[in-house]
C-alpha cells in the first residue's frame, strides 16, 4: 500500500474549506489533525505520513490557506461547527483527534459532545480557554487574511471557554507540551486543570521545545502520537 495524499474540498454555507487525506488501512482508526487557529492543514503532512498505513486528515477551518476568508461569519461558533462539518464529511465513524494551540478548545467540545467519534484526543500545548480577538491581532495576522476579513474576524471572533466541557470528556488523553522557558503557551494552572477534570489523561513534556513541541526533536513528538494512537488502536494482525 503506498501513500497518496489527496485534497478534498467542500461547502459549508457557501465558506470553501478543506482537509488534506491520507488513504490507508480501512481496519485502523483515522488520526484527525486540527492545525492552530487559521494554519494550513499541509503542515501535517509529516505526521500523515509517519503514521502511515493509518488513515488520517488534517483540517482547513475557515480562514486557513486554501479555504475561504469571508468577509463575515468569524464568531467562535463559526470555527467549531467548522470543525464539526468536516469530520462529518470525511465520514470516520470513530477518529483520533489532534487539536493544536488555540483550536484546542474546540477539540475538547467536540469530544464531550460526540463521545462516540472520538477515540482518543490529543491536546497539545494550549488551555481549554481561547480569548476573543484583541485590535493587537490585526498587526500580528496582516497579511495571512484579506483585510475586510481581518477586520471581521477582529470584530467578531468572540472567545470561547471550554472548560465547561471537561468533566464530560470519557476519550483516552494525552496532553503535549513545552517547557514555559522555552515559550509554552500552556500555563501550569491549565495542566493542573487538566488533571483534575479529565477522567483519562497522559501527559508528556518535551525538554527543550516551546509552544512547537516538535522542536528540536521532531521524533519524540512523532513517535508520542504513534505510540498514543497504537496504544488504543494496535496494528492488526
Amino acid at each position: 500500500m503506498a501513500l497518496a495524499l489527496k485534497t478534498r474540498r467542500f461547502s459549508r454555507g457557501g465558506v470553501p474549506l478543506k482537509a488534506l487525506v491520507s488513504e490507508g488501512d480501512p481496519a485502523r482508526v483515522p488520526a484527525v489533525f486540527l492545525p492552530g487557529f487559521l494554519g494550513p492543514a499541509e503542515a501535517y503532512r509529516t505526521e500523515l505520513e509517519h503514521l502511515f498505513p493509518r488513515p488520517g486528515a488534517a483540517l482547513a477551518l475557515r480562514g486557513s490557506p486554501g479555504a475561504e476568508a469571508p468577509a463575515s461569519g468569524w464568531r467562535a461558533e463559526d470555527f467549531y461547527w467548522d470543525l464539526v462539518f468536516l469530520t462529518e464529511q470525511l465520514g470516520y465513524p470513530r477518529f483520533f483527534l489532534s487539536a493544536y494551540s488555540a483550536n484546542v478548545p474546540f477539540a475538547l467540545r467536540y469530544a464531550a459532545e460526540h463521545p462516540a467519534r472520538v477515540a482518543g484526543l490529543v491536546l497539545i500545548d494550549y488551555g481549554p480557554k481561547v480569548p476573543p480577538a484583541r485590535p493587537a491581532w490585526a498587526s500580528r495576522l496582516q497579511g495571512r487574511l484579506p483585510g475586510n476579513a481581518l477586520k471581521a474576524l477582529v470584530r467578531g471572533f468572540d472567545g470561547f471557554d471550554a472548560t465547561p466541557f471537561l468533566a464530560r470528556v470519557k476519550a483516552p488523553a494525552l496532553l503535549l507540551r513545552g517547557e514555559p522557558e522555552r515559550g509554552s503557551l500552556l500555563s501550569e494552572a491549565d495542566a493542573r486543570l487538566y488533571r483534575e477534570r479529565l477522567s483519562d489523561l497522559r501527559e508528556r513534556v518535551f525538554p527543550g521545545a516551546g509552544h512547537e513541541v516538535w522542536q528540536p526533536d521532531p521524533g519524540a513528538y512523532l513517535g508520542a502520537l504513534r505510540s498514543f494512537f497504537d496504544a488504543l488502536d494496535p496494528t492488526p494482525r
